[in-house]
């Protein structure tokens, strides 16, 4: 029984240990475990503290979801780097792949964080547009854009229209996930309410917000600055436009 228990915590370690490295942070877990093997928040909340593990179809899925060898997540055997291939045929990342390349190029992985535009809900069968990016340093420094470090950059997908001009439905979204206070004006990756938001944030006085709509159908709003969880800054639009 002790041994079955250590078990199940090592595999729980492992398991915010890829979580984390995936850009997933600990305040979604649940949610993103919950979502990508389709079972209930109770079930996905014992993986994670330990009390049971996923049966083999369910390790397998969040295995490819998380880019580890399912043989690292279960058993703790090897390196945790590997190239699992999905039913669908996506090959998911390696580790390895993120962060600096050759010659100036950077490698920006999705960020599993469903970032919501509008009420903050986004429905389960939600689909990330991009899921890796890469491009040239010079890109963002020609474009005066600054930020923590290359490890902190990841894309997104919003959705919904109360951004609507500067972030449409759909469109890919650069961030900085080492930004977590109010850094200026600016657009925002943050939890207010039990909810989830991008949108753009001013200060309204020392102790409120105003929580601003580019679409101007939608009613801006006056927030409390505590209330306010920062995630992470916008830094580029990837819009994408039929021509």
């Amino acid at each position: 029984m002790v041994q079955n228990d250590e078990l199940r915590q090592a595999f729980a370690q492992r398991l915010k240990a890829a979580l984390k490295n995936a850009g997933q942070e600990s305040w979604g877990a649940g949610v993103y475990l919950r979502d990508v093997a389709g079972v209930s928040d109770k079930a996905a909340s014992k993986w994670l503290n330990g009390e049971t593990m996923p049966g083999r179809a369910n390790m397998l899925t969040i295995a490819n979801h998380l880019g580890v060898r399912v043989e690292w997540l279960q058993y703790g055997e090897g390196s945790p780097s590997g190239s699992n291939v999905k039913d669908n045929n996506v090959i998911t990342a390696d580790f390895a792949g993120r962060g600096r390349l050759k010659d100036g190029e950077i490698s920006i992985p999705q960020y599993n964080i469903r970032g919501a535009m509008g009420h903050g809900q986004v429905p389960a069968d939600y689909i990330e547009t991009v899921r890796h990016l890469t491009l040239h340093e010079s890109h963002l420094i020609g474009r005066g854009i600054s930020f923590s470090k290359v490890e902190n950059l990841a894309v997104i997908t919003g959705w919904g229209q109360s951004m609507e001009g500067t972030i449409n439905d759909g469109d890919p979204v650069i961030i900085d996930r080492g930004v977590h206070s109010f850094m200026g004006d600016g657009v925002y990756v943050f939890t207010w309410d039990n909810l989830l938001y991008i949108k753009r944030l001013q200060k309204h006085s020392p102790t409120q917000f105003d929580m601003i709509s580019d679409n101007e159908k939608h009613k801006d709003q006056i927030i409390c600055v505590s209330d306010v969880q920062i995630h992470g800054r916008v830094l580029l639009v990837w819009n994408a436009r039929k021509l």
